[in-house]
Formats: structure tokens, sequence, C-alpha cells
């Protein structure tokens, strides 16, 4: 193993001005629920809008298995000063052979464009890098999904364009690649 993937057993709790990262927990369920079932925020991720509470209880299950297969991270975005879950961000698709993970985000629509992802990105990445110890991270991102296209640009290199590489809603869709390295992180890139 060359990534640090025993992390993913412990507690973890990061910290910015504004956000605490850490695991997800049964008392988070509404929360999830109230940005998972939003249209609109749900849009352009993998898994189907939320239509109860049932399905807010299965991203929690999907989390506790990606951390105990070493597969996947996924941490919710809590406000830290009203203790109120607003997003999640993840780690998916750990590679421990090529040392990469496929970053993922979704914020309720409520705290969109108030600067929120893109600092709990900057601080995943950090975490990703230094703790980790991934050489790569990268971010598949619908080329329609203007709102991520527009923060990725800010912290990754865009790559290309995967061309129908994934089917949503009966449709084929074009993916932008985006990734970041070590060395450019090192190098101050985020």
């Amino acid at each position: 193993m060359s990534l640090n993937l025993d992390i993913l057993d412990q507690e973890i709790k990061l910290e910015t001005d504004r956000l605490i990262l850490r695991k997800p927990y049964e008392k988070d369920i509404q929360d999830i629920f109230e940005y998972g079932s939003d249209e609109e925020v749900t849009k352009y991720v993998r898994f189907k809008t939320h239509k109860n509470l049932t399905d807010a209880k299965t991203f929690l299950v999907i989390a506790k298995n990606g951390f105990k297969n070493k597969t996947a991270l996924t941490l919710v975005i809590e406000l830290r000063r009203e203790n109120k879950v607003i997003g999640a961000i993840d780690f998916k698709d750990i590679d421990d052979l090529s040392e990469k993970a496929e970053l993922g985000f979704i914020l309720s629509r409520k705290y969109w464009s108030k600067g929120f992802m893109s600092e709990a990105c900057r601080k995943f990445i950090e975490f990703g890098f230094k703790k980790i110890k991934l050489n790569r991270i990268e971010a598949h991102v619908d080329i329609e999904n203007v709102r991520s296209i527009k923060l990725l640009k800010d912290i990754m290199q865009k790559e290309g364009m995967l061309r129908e590489c994934e089917k949503k809603n009966g449709k084929f869709i074009n993916m932008n690649l985006y990734s970041i390295l070590k060395r450019e992180y090192i190098l101050g890139k985020v």
C-alpha cells in the first residue's frame, strides 16, 4: 500500500474559518435530505434526487461502506456557527496503486455563491495530498454544470473532455476532466 488509507478508519475533522468537514452521522439525515431533495442541487450528481428520508439514510450506508472498503472518503460540510450540514464532499474511486482519487461535491442551493465550496475543496484537497498521500486528484464535471466548472478552473487544470462517458436520465453526457497533482499543490496551485 502506498496511500495512508488507515486514516479512513479514524475520526476526521477538518476545520476552516466557517466550516467543519467531518464524517456523516445519523443526526445529519434531515439536513442531508434537505439539500438532497432539491432537484436543482442534484441536477448534475450521480445519485437520484432524494424522495424521502430513506434515500438520505442510504447516503450514510454508502459513505460507511466507502470508509470500510477504503475506496471512498465522504465528509459532510457543516456550518461551524450553526451546526448545520449544508453539503458533502468526497474522494471516490480511491486507487491505492495509482495514488489517485476523484473529487466530488454537493452544496445546498441556499449557500451557493458564498465561497463555501471553494473553502471546502481547498481544505479537502490539502487533506488528500498531505494526509492520504495522494499524487493526483481529479474531477469529472458535466459540461453544462457551469457553477462547478467555474470553481474547478480556479483550483485544477482542465485536461480535456470525456465524450459521452456517462449516462444520465437516459442520455449520454460529456464530462470535462480536471486534475491537480501533488507537485502542483506544493508549488501553490491551490
